[in-house]
């Protein structure tokens, strides 16, 4: 009998909160995370499901799964510096790639591994914004 395949994304989110959230610092100041855009802060790091792949075996339902996170600072116009997401994105990497950090109820994550980067950036009038993407890819096991 076929298992019928649920949707780990919701749980996937909230295990990268559980894992980044208080542990993300910067100039003494602990880094926003989450899944949405904060309000009244100029660094966080927003979380979101990039793409998912179930796969059906029949014994197993497997989730290939790419989340992405943005890191971002913005910043005075004048300065345009690097330095503030790469620190971030150094920290977010050294936590996430163990796979057994991931407390999913209903299923396991198998993998975790760095999926790839890039820089975002874009100038306002008033800011200037220093994205950095990280993508990280994802084995996802439902167990029951």
């Amino acid at each position: 009998m076929k298992k019928i395949a649920k949707d780990p994304a919701n749980k996937l989110l909230k295990a990268y909160c559980d894992i980044l959230n208080g542990s993300i610092v910067y100039d003494g100041s602990v880094v926003t995370v989450g899944t949405r855009i904060p309000q009244n802060t100029d660094k966080y790091v927003l979380l979101y499901i990039e793409d998912m792949d179930p796969m059906n075996t029949g014994d197993a339902v497997i989730f290939y799964v790419i989340v992405a996170m943005q890191i971002v600072s913005m910043q005075e116009t004048t300065e345009g510096d690097e330095t503030i997401v790469n620190d971030i994105f150094e920290q977010v990497i050294e936590l996430v790639g163990d796979p057994e950090m991931f407390i999913l109820n209903g299923f396991r994550c198998v993998d975790s591994n760095f999926a790839g980067s890039d820089y975002i950036p874009e100038l306002t009038d008033t800011n200037y914004i220093i994205t950095r993407k990280l993508q990280m890819s994802n084995i996802i096991e439902q167990i029951n």
